[in-house]
């Protein structure tokens, strides 16, 4: 992911699209899809964590898209209304599933560039290759609530304004959940056996070079 947030289409474009379909060019839909399929497919992948199943979970929101499409309210934007759904689609999948399952960081260059307080940011933690997997672990721990908005915002890379308009709530409740989604993934990492041997390595490494 690139350190500026993903745009696959402007707004009015999706638009005139949804009007095509709406007006019976049926082929209309599969620029929608050929448009959205990875990223929707990202998203459900980053919640549930497991290839197979975001696989059909994403066809599962392409055919609710099709056939919802004529309820579309279209002074709203196509693209936000599409995250919507596949959001509520992999949350219901990840609290109805009773596998263990790792959320995929694997992918998020360009997060650093966020002017943020770095003590509050969790992404210091993610860019460390050799701690991914114990970090997929502790975000699996987290409450799903907290878990969709840390996907979104670090994943995806939405704005604040965009997933609380993803999530159909307030810009203020998001901040919320957010500093609160922070926090928690911080105290389960700074609890987590992997962060103590970690900091017990860099104790070592620091005797050493004040040795030497």
């Amino acid at each position: 992911m690139s350190g500026e947030r993903e745009r696959v289409a402007a707004p009015d474009d999706d638009l005139l699209i949804v009007q095509r379909f709406l007006r019976g060019d049926v082929a209309a839909f599969d620029i929608l899809f050929a448009r959205y399929q990875d990223y929707v497919y990202h998203i459900v992948f980053g919640i549930i964590g497991n290839a197979e199943e975001a696989r059909d979970i994403s066809q599962e929101v392409f055919v609710t898209v099709y056939r919802s499409l004529p309820k579309f309210r279209q002074s709203a934007r196509f693209a936000t209304w599409l995250y919507r759904i596949a959001v509520n689609r992999a949350v219901d999948a990840a609290r109805g599933s009773r596998r263990w399952r790792f959320l995929p960081i694997m992918d998020v260059a360009g997060i650093g560039d966020r002017p943020a307080d770095r003590d509050e940011e969790p992404d210091l933690v993610f860019e460390r290759t050799e701690e991914r997997e114990s970090v997929q672990r502790i975000l699996m721990d987290c409450p799903i609530n907290h878990r969709e908005v840390l996907v979104l915002f670090y994943y995806r890379g939405l704005s604040v304004e965009e997933i609380a308009e993803t999530l159909s709530c307030s810009i203020s409740a998001i901040k919320v959940r957010l500093h609160r989604a922070r926090k928690v993934f911080r105290d389960l990492y700074e609890a987590s056996p992997e962060r103590k041997h970690a900091s017990e390595r860099d104790r070592a490494q620091r005797a050493v070079n004040d040795a030497s």
